[in-house]
């Protein structure tokens, strides 16, 4: 792998690490279907459809370019 590519990687793994942890530090507060717009974390398996998500667009892009074909 190109040092570039690796910088990337990690670059955007640093960036959802980060973000997860934003998503986990919220506070004691209850979180029910009282309140529609109450502040509660994602759901876990939000997480890992996003995280699903984002592997598939990646290695998408990644086949369209290794065929030479513009997005």
């Amino acid at each position: 792998m190109a040092g570039g590519m690796k910088k990337r990687i990690v670059l955007t793994l640093l960036f959802l690490i980060a973000n997860m942890a934003v998503l986990f530090a919220q506070g004691a507060m209850p979180c029910n279907d009282a309140d529609i717009d109450g502040n509660c974390p994602l759901d876990s398996w939000v997480i890992v459809l996003a995280a699903g998500a984002m592997v598939f667009t990646i290695l998408h892009l990644y086949r369209l370019r290794k065929a030479g074909i513009s997005a």
